[in-house]
């Protein structure tokens, strides 16, 4: 069975913050063995940037 998991990340008004923070949660999530699904960017209802990422772990039993 799969284990999916959603991240959500906003910056302020910063796309470079923005990529920086999911640079870091990337690369943190893939050495405790999580799978990445899908990574999207965009804005939220205050034009402050925003990204999903999409993670999946299968289940260890």
């Amino acid at each position: 069975m799969k284990r999916y998991t959603i991240i959500k990340i906003s910056a302020s008004w910063s796309m470079s913050s923005l990529i920086r923070k999911v640079e870091e949660v990337l690369n943190k999530k893939t050495l405790e063995g999580y799978e990445i699904v899908s990574v999207s960017f965009g804005v939220n209802m205050w034009w402050m940037p925003t990204a999903f990422i999409t993670l999946h772990r299968k289940d260890l039993m």
